[in-house]
């Protein structure tokens, strides 16, 4: 009888363990509390994402419209004051840059247009320094013709009142010097819509002919005050030959100051325009 109780309690021990063990299987911590704050936090990394998507409205913020004003007096738009306030005058300038390159003409000052005037007055900056071949011609304001004998540097809208700089032509037969002067004359009446390619049987030069209808400060007082004046730019390679052009009273092409004349279809140059524009 003894024994029959000993073991009944053991056995009582042993279920009692058993259940307890079972209890506290069941009382283990669940990752609950982790899943809950998860979603938190993917809300928070999607909210800034949203607002980095690249803006294309209007500029607003004086220093921005301040440095525009800036970049289009440098590139020859007149805007008025830089006052930081864009106004009507300023306005005038934006539309007048849109048209010269091909944009919609709506005076809007955008992040991207404010971007696009800093390039444009970037590369006008790395366009100052004209590397000119021995015989191109430096062509200048009190009608001097200088030609180079050797390589070297020259200014644009620095020295002394340059209005143009001619590749060297001095082996080219007549018509194809009349020819290269004819496209010019062409891509100048045509104001710039789209660069002109030209070439000759003649000769192995191949220009791409340029023109911009806007001046630079400086280069509006070499060409002087109250005439049509146009920047033109040959281009062949790594090299290029800027030049200023105005009509004059017969709405011909002159280099402003000079005696030379661009000819035009079944026309010859000028007499003094000869041996300065074609480089000899």
């Amino acid at each position: 009888m003894t024994a029959t109780r000993h073991a009944a309690a053991l056995t009582g021990l042993l279920l009692l363990g058993l259940s307890a063990a079972s209890c506290s299987q069941q009382v283990k911590p669940q990752p609950r509390t982790a899943a809950a704050h998860v979603a938190p936090a993917v809300a928070v990394a999607e909210k800034p994402a949203s607002l980095s998507t690249p803006s294309q409205e209007l500029v607003s913020d004086e220093r921005t419209i301040l440095a525009a004003q800036r970049a289009l007096a440098v590139l020859g738009y007149n805007g008025g004051k830089a006052d930081g306030v864009l106004g009507p005058a300023t306005r005038r300038a934006i539309q007048a840059f849109q048209k010269d390159h091909g944009l919609a003409e709506d005076g809007r000052l955008t992040f991207a247009l404010a971007d696009m005037l800093n390039s444009v007055v970037a590369q006008l900056a790395k366009s100052q320094s004209i590397t000119v071949a021995a015989g191109d011609s430096i062509i200048f304001a009190d009608g001097g013709v200088d030609s180079a004998t050797h390589e070297r540097s020259v200014q644009w809208d620095q020295d002394r009142g340059i209005v143009a700089v001619r590749p060297s032509t001095a082996d080219w037969p007549p018509p194809a010097r009349a020819g290269l002067d004819w496209a010019i004359t062409h891509a100048l009446d045509d104001g710039g819509t789209a660069p002109i390619q030209w070439s000759s049987t003649g000769v192995d030069q191949h220009f791409e002919i340029h023109v911009f209808a806007a001046l630079s400060p400086h280069e509006a007082a070499v060409a002087g005050n109250g005439q049509s004046c146009r920047h033109f730019e040959l281009r062949a390679d790594e090299r290029r030959y800027p030049g200023l052009a105005c009509k004059d009273a017969k709405a011909n092409w002159v280099l402003p100051h000079t005696s030379i004349r661009l000819a035009r279809p079944a026309a010859a140059l000028g007499a003094a325009g000869g041996s300065g524009a074609s480089g000899k």
